[in-house]
């Protein structure tokens, strides 16, 4: 057997055990789901059963998770739209060649990015208080806002980037004002780069749990919150807390999976050359 023979098994053998360790979380995670609370903690573990729907139907018509689900839904759409109308322009203005400080300023945004957001949490709460904006979706969905701009404004810096500035040059000589550039030239050109920063901030705020264990307390608890609340007191319903966690991780795996094509080819564009 070669080198290249052996290097080339050696590397398919890591990616198969990467895979799998990747993975079988998942799988042990949808068989609790699937079990009885005697099967699910049989020794030794039972690989063949009967597989039972009831804790879905529990988490399903469990009003609390369900609102939970949509006020993730909403807070992900207005987090990512008012991220993007004020990130686009941000970073467009950012690409001109001409922007005094413009390395500080990324320097900044990456900073403030890598920051974590519990932080920030007993400010706001503070702010959120005093303005009526605590346990709010728009309050919410404000906040995450204000923690994926940075990334939106740096992706979406580097997608325009790409774009000839020949074609920002043309576009001028035409007569056309810089807003019609943005958005007749630059945004066209990076559309597979907008979508995958909003696939990347989506799944950010789909997953964060300490801004909204800190800033709701009721109406606007979100899904990890709806999640987390099948761990009780004095016990654990752990095939509730399993189905409740399957049925959170689906719409971001789905649209994952779908959009697999925009997140490689708007990370390909935006591609530091």
């Amino acid at each position: 057997m070669t080198r290249a023979r052996r290097a080339t098994l050696l590397s398919y053998a890591i990616l198969i055990i990467a895979g799998f360790a990747s993975i079988f979380p998942i799988l042990w995670i949808i068989g609790i789901s699937l079990k009885t609370q005697a099967d699910a903690f049989a020794m030794p573990p039972k690989l063949v059963f009967v597989p039972i729907w009831d804790h879905y139907a529990k988490v399903w018509a469990d009003a609390t998770f369900i609102k939970g689900f949509l006020n993730s839904l909403f807070a992900a759409l207005l987090g990512n739209l008012m991220a993007f109308a004020i990130g686009i322009p941000a970073a467009f203005a950012l690409n001109q060649r001409r922007v005094a400080g413009r390395a500080t300023i990324l320097a900044w945004l990456l900073l403030s990015y890598m920051l974590p957001e519990f932080l920030f949490v007993i400010p706001i709460y503070g702010l959120f208080q005093a303005s009526g904006l605590y346990d709010t979706v728009f309050g919410l969905a404000l906040v995450y806002q204000t923690f994926t701009l940075p990334f939106t404004i740096w992706m979406m810096r580097a997608f325009f980037a790409d774009v000839p500035f020949a074609l920002y040059e043309a576009a001028r000589l035409e007569g056309a004002k810089s807003w019609q550039i943005l958005l007749r030239v630059y945004l066209p050109m990076a559309a597979p780069g907008i979508a995958a920063t909003a696939i990347l901030n989506t799944i950010r705020i789909w997953n964060e749990l300490a801004i909204a264990l800190g800033l709701t307390f009721d109406k606007a608890q979100t899904v990890t919150l709806a999640v987390a609340a099948y761990r009780g007191y004095a016990a654990i319903d752990w095939g509730a807390l399993s189905a409740a966690a399957i049925t959170s991780i689906l719409p971001m795996l789905i649209f994952a999976v779908l959009a697999q094509r925009q997140i490689v080819g708007g990370l390909s564009l935006g591609a530091v050359k």
